[in-house]
């Protein structure tokens, strides 16, 4: 019984120990931005955000990402359909599916418009 209590009170401590180091949101470097490892949000970044404005929300594409602005960190975000930019986000890649060319820049299709030549979002 006394072997029963003690292996319990062992694992209850351990799993105490791992659920506080999970809670942990220490704060990573990677190459120059600053991410915090719980949420996909940047605190800070050395790279130029181009700011978009579609249906009434300012969208911030840093480095082919798209992210919201919430105080002064940039929080992650699901390419919004529809929305135009004037350039493609570097590492695009032309791809044809079903006779139409998009270009895809992570994870993000892009449809170039002819008529007023901005590229759209196509599928997030």
């Amino acid at each position: 019984m006394k072997k029963i209590k003690l292996s319990l009170l062992l694992i209850i401590i351990l799993t105490a120990f791992n659920v506080t180091n999970a809670q942990d949101t220490t704060e990573n470097k990677v190459s120059t931005q600053k991410i915090n490892s719980t949420k996909s949000t940047i605190i800070s970044s050395d790279k130029k955000a181009k700011n978009i404005k579609f249906d009434k929300i300012d969208y911030y594409v840093i480095e082919g990402m798209w992210y919201t602005k919430l105080k002064n960190k940039y929080v992650l975000r699901q390419a919004p359909k529809g929305a135009k930019i004037d350039f493609l986000p570097q590492g695009g890649k032309p791809v044809i599916m079903g006779g139409v060319r998009y270009y895809k820049c992570k994870g993000v299709f892009y449809k170039k418009n002819k008529t007023d030549d901005l590229y759209e979002v196509a599928r997030p």
